[in-house]
């Protein structure tokens, strides 16, 4: 059994909006062209960028604003036997982009992936590999579920609602916080510090409930 800290990228490890701004300046529909954060939504965004990858690549760098206390919470979390991952439906050219940082080399990460051969193509893979056309955090959620780890979900982009009530516990932040309602094991963030105070105040009572199944 792992115990897995499942992050999302938006707003956890960068400011939210980061995705939106690239597909604002790269894209040609208009700045709302992938704003439901959909993955259909972002692949046809996504595939109207005319830009060279290293151009993408370079913007992303100088737009990107990782949040203060975030290579803190990974240190902590990798320090106390915590296994932290990146599930995002954001593209890689931002994902990998920001975490191609030496203090985030260790972290897992899942998101879309992007081709460039003669236009920009972005896809979604299930655990096993399966092209999705939605349902991709979902998929990873559902995955870690029947592999029986303890997953903690940490966001606030709305669309994370399904894989979040798949998780042992969640620590959310608005709009995430308010469409999930309130519930058992059910927690609001601020900040980074928040996730980490929180972990270290609840983590070993939840793993030692999840290990004997009390509560599961």
């Amino acid at each position: 059994m792992a115990s897995v800290l499942w992050l999302d990228f938006e707003g956890v490890v960068v400011e939210a909006g980061l995705t939106d701004a690239v597909i604002a300046e790269f894209g040609v529909g208009g700045p709302d062209a992938g704003a439901d954060g959909s993955e259909v939504a972002l692949a046809s965004a996504i595939a109207q960028f005319e830009a060279p990858r290293e151009e993408v690549e370079s913007r992303v760098r100088e737009l990107a604003r990782v949040r203060p206390g975030f290579e803190e919470l990974l240190g902590w979390a990798q320090w106390h036997g915590w296994l932290p991952i990146v599930v995002s439906t954001a593209p890689d050219v931002c994902v990998e982009t920001v975490l191609e940082d030496a203090a985030f080399n260790r972290v897992t990460r899942h998101c879309g992936r992007t081709r460039q051969v003669y236009r920009w193509r972005l896809t979604y893979a299930s655990p096993r590999g399966v092209e999705l056309e939605e349902g991709f955090l979902l998929s990873y959620a559902a995955a870690l579920r029947d592999a029986g780890d303890l997953v903690v979900y940490v966001g606030e982009r709305a669309g994370g609602e399904e894989a979040a009530r798949l998780a042992y516990a969640t620590c959310t932040g608005a709009p995430l916080r308010d469409a999930l309602g309130a519930g058992e094991r059910a927690y609001g963030f601020e900040t980074p510090g928040d996730v980490r105070a929180l972990l270290e105040r609840e983590g070993e009572a939840w793993r030692a409930s999840f290990a004997t199944g009390k509560g599961q």
